[in-house]
């Protein structure tokens, strides 16, 4: 008897040793889940802040500067998201698994909402107060937290949870599917569908850098059109140099006025252009084209819809910016005329969004230079030629034979002096010694042709001899000496 109560005894201790392995093991597990389940809610609540830091940062022209991944046990965890101005943010990976995703959506009015989508469902949908209203991400981050086994949620500070569902501690509930760097802009694939594609701060710089020399490249041609009919040439030609590449020209021209032209850059920026429009009543207007890639050229039109004249009198010259739409991170080009407000570029109806792109192997050369001529060439219709400095060509008639005048002692000879392209600013002075006379004198508009006379004092005999020189200007800033040998007769 005492041994069957003892093996009882035996045998119930090993049973109760049992249960109690088991029910710590139960504890331990439950514990794991609970702190992996934690973890989780404050992943996602850093991960939501970040989601509505970022999205304000766009709005207030704040620019992604860098971005680096983070690891956990060798696979990314999430990114580390930095910023031109404020402080960086951390988002978190996730994979979708039984467990509601909470995410961001776009609304017609193009603001950005906070959405949910459950597991029953095909698409995601606003979350919204109790009055109905969709909760805008700016209008604060969402607190996360789990009670009684479920996720909850709220969007108002705590004053209104909602259940999204059991919290299973499974690796589901988060945002981010990846994070993606196109070069020019970073592409965030949220779990529910969408994506938002921020730029970068080096890809903004290269598009406001592009604006600037597309708007200078228009302004300067435009500026230099009305120059030319001055019969200005170009003095001189400097390289616009970036480290070693020649990006552009400055055109120093005989006016004393310098132009800046700038060669194509790896940017969508429209092709702003001018050209003839059949059909209007002065044949001669030029107004104002734009271009998108390779696509055919379109008329610039103002808000009555009518084409804007680029070489009028008072005309005014576009000018490309960036703009951006309330909550929206995209840059779109925008033009504005003069002082006026700028309006959102148009293709086919929809708003044109400015981005970076790889240059073609062989980039366009906005200036060209010839033996004779520079071209300047921004767009078809839109272009301008300006002749290089050429010496001042002279030809003398007779009786001077080469270099020399033979003339007698008191005598007085003429010739003519014939100056090749010369116009009413063309002007020629012959200077001589106090012993000789000499004049020059012109009957024709063009200045191109002249009469000199000389007058040799008396005596003037061998071995003496003078010189006769004629100063010719062509009235540009550039200066000709032709110099004579006057011989006394023998």
């Amino acid at each position: 008897m005492k041994h069957k109560s003892l093996f009882s005894l035996l045998l119930l201790a090993v049973l109760l040793c049992g249960c109690h392995t088991q029910i710590d093991s139960d504890i331990r597990v439950l514990e794991r889940r609970i702190e992996k389940l934690e973890q989780r809610c404050n992943e996602m609540s850093t991960t939501l802040s970040g989601i509505r830091t970022m999205l304000d940062n766009l709005n207030q022209y704040d620019f992604i500067t860098d971005i680096k991944p983070f690891y956990t046990n060798g696979a990314v965890a999430g990114y580390t998201i930095s910023f031109t101005h404020s402080d960086p943010i951390v988002l978190y990976n996730g994979t979708d698994a039984e467990t509601p995703i909470l995410g961001v959506k776009k609304g017609e009015d193009g603001i950005w909402y906070w959405s949910v989508r459950y597991p029953s469902q095909s698409e995601d949908t606003f979350i919204t107060d109790n009055f109905g209203v969709r909760i805008r991400t700016d209008a604060g981050s969402p607190l996360i937290k789990i009670e009684n086994g479920h996720w909850m949620v709220s969007y108002d500070n705590g004053d209104v949870w909602r259940d999204l569902g059991r919290a299973t501690g499974e690796d589901g509930a988060s945002f981010f599917s990846s994070v993606e760097n196109k070069g020019d802009y970073i592409q965030f694939n949220l779990l529910n569908g969408t994506t938002i594609q921020a730029p970068t701060w080096a890809a903004f710089e290269k598009l406001q850098e592009n604006c600037r020399k597309t708007n200078e490249n228009v302004a300067s041609l435009t500026s230099l059109v009305k120059q030319l009919t001055e019969k200005v040439y170009v003095q001189n030609i400097f390289p616009i140099l970036d480290k070693r590449d020649t990006i552009g020209f400055s055109l120093r021209l005989s006016n004393g006025k310098t132009y800046s032209f700038y060669n194509g850059q790896g940017t969508n920026v429209p092709v702003i252009g001018a050209r003839t429009a059949s059909g209007s009543a002065d044949p001669d207007a030029l107004y104002w084209t734009i271009r998108y890639g390779n696509d055919p050229v379109q008329w610039i039109l103002d808000e009555n819809g009518n084409k804007i004249q680029a070489n009028a009198p008072e005309g005014k010259t576009p000018k490309i910016s960036l703009q951006q739409v309330k909550g929206d991170p995209t840059w779109y080009w925008a033009v504005a005329y003069g002082d006026g407000a700028p309006a959102f570029l148009l293709y086919k109806g929809a708003k044109v969004a400015a981005s970076v792109v790889v240059p073609e192997t062989v980039v366009q050369k906005v200036v060209q230079v010839t033996d004779d001529m520079v071209r300047i060439t921004i767009a078809e219709g839109l272009s301008a030629e300006v002749p290089l400095p050429h010496a001042i060509q002279v030809k003398l008639t007779s009786p001077v034979v080469r270099d020399t005048l033979v003339i007698g002692s008191g005598q007085t000879l003429s010739f003519r002096c014939i100056i090749e392209g010369a116009d009413e600013k063309t002007d020629l002075l012959p200077v001589c010694d106090e012993y000789f006379y000499a004049t020059a004198t012109t009957t024709t508009s063009d200045h191109s042709d002249w009469k000199i006379s000389v007058t040799a004092p008396t005596p003037f005999k061998a071995p003496s001899s003078s010189k006769l020189n004629l100063l010719i200007s062509n009235g540009y800033g550039q200066m000709k000496t032709v110099v004579l040998n006057l011989q006394p007769k023998e």
